[in-house]
């Protein structure tokens, strides 16, 4: 007789979304510059700060390591700090 079947928890799937993101944003560095890659990982970063705050520990997953304020303000702090970034890189002639 077989196992239980293990269900993957969707914690998972959020953390593998948002992965993504970042990986895209990083082939958008390379294709397009700085400033598009860093406005789409400010971005990135930002929907996890959201997903973080609505989103219960259960579903979140790996996203939630610290109590949900904390890691919200992270989130943001370090969202912010790409767009700002990204605003203010000089762009090559």
């Amino acid at each position: 007789m077989a196992g239980p079947e293990r269900v993957p928890a969707p914690g998972n799937a959020v953390l593998l979304t948002l992965v993504g993101g970042i990986v895209v944003a990083l082939g958008l560095t390379l294709l397009a510059g700085p400033v598009a890659g860093g406005l789409l990982l400010g971005a990135d970063l930002a929907v996890a700060a959201v997903l973080r705050l609505v989103l219960p520990v259960r579903i979140a997953g790996a996203l939630a390591v610290r109590s949900r304020g904390i890691d919200v303000a992270m989130l943001l702090v370090l969202a912010a700090s790409c767009l700002v970034l990204a605003g203010v890189v000089p762009t090559p002639v």
